[in-house]
């Protein structure tokens, strides 16, 4: 009788390893159009990003862990009316042991040229400290400090935190994910995100539900009067559909965004 579960346990840990997705390469394809008070714009962006090892989903195909530790280098572009604007950057991390090293570059149609420096430790497999140094061609380069930790609750839950600051304090803030599996292929996660400046201070609170790994809805509302819904459905492991509506109207500003966009994970 113990041989039979021994087996039956061996069998099933083989099959939940077989049956976990794993990626290296994502991208996405995305075109949105910008109402602003009766003018229209729109843009188009593309970006991309490569994993020197593979990622784990935690079960839905566009969920992972919440502390990335796995070098990686991407680009992005983004077109908006043709030409009116762009910008492009392309940046990098490198994880050397516990140190992490990131440097980025980015350009747009006014020759905004900064350069991003990134340090950092990775104390263990749940909290992480780095520096982020932002530096333009002109004026000082501004520093950004933060950590994050990562409550591991079970093998896929999990409840991270992540707090942030400029070198002066000015701005503060504070964001937090909560995942978890509700049974067969229905998941669930929370956000929240919270900034303190000198002037003002803002939220914003969404989530998302996963009737299946491939099929989800989002929704998100923060307090400047901005509200977010849509969705998101895999056709197979590897691409995905997705659009969502934004809506804002706040101090003279009244903007709806409806966004298309295709994803594309191997």
């Amino acid at each position: 009788m113990k041989l039979k579960l021994i087996t039956a346990a061996v069998l099933l840990s083989s099959t939940v390893s077989v049956s976990a997705e794993e990626y290296q390469w994502f991208s996405d394809l995305e075109l949105s159009n910008t109402d602003v008070n009766g003018q229209s714009i729109d843009s188009v962006s593309l970006s991309g990003t490569y994993f020197f090892d593979k990622k784990q989903a935690l079960g839905p195909y566009n969920e992972f862990e919440y502390i990335n530790k796995v070098s990686n280098v991407s680009a992005g572009y983004t077109n908006v009316e043709t030409g009116e604007y762009y910008l492009a950057n392309v940046e990098g991390e490198l994880f050397v042991n516990n140190v992490l090293l990131g440097l980025g570059f980015s350009d747009d149609k006014f020759d905004n040229n900064p350069t991003q420096f990134s340090l950092g430790y990775l104390f263990n497999d749940d909290f992480l400290v780095r520096v982020d140094a932002t530096d333009p061609e002109e004026g000082d380069t501004v520093y950004e400090i933060s950590a994050a930790y990562n409550h591991q609750i079970n093998d896929t839950d999990y409840l991270g935190f992540t707090l942030s600051t400029d070198d002066d304090t000015d701005v503060v803030s504070l964001s937090s994910k909560y995942f978890t599996h509700l049974g067969g292929e229905n998941y669930f996660t929370a956000d929240f995100t919270y900034i303190d400046t000198d002037l003002d201070n803002f939220w914003k609170l969404g989530g998302s539900y996963y009737f299946s790994k491939a099929t989800s809805v989002f929704a998100s509302v923060a307090d400047n009067d901005l509200y977010e819904i849509g969705a998101k459905h895999f056709f197979n492991e590897n691409v995905a559909l997705y659009g969502s509506f934004t809506s804002q109207d706040e101090d003279g500003i009244d903007a709806e965004t409806y966004t298309v966009g295709l994803s594309a994970q191997f």
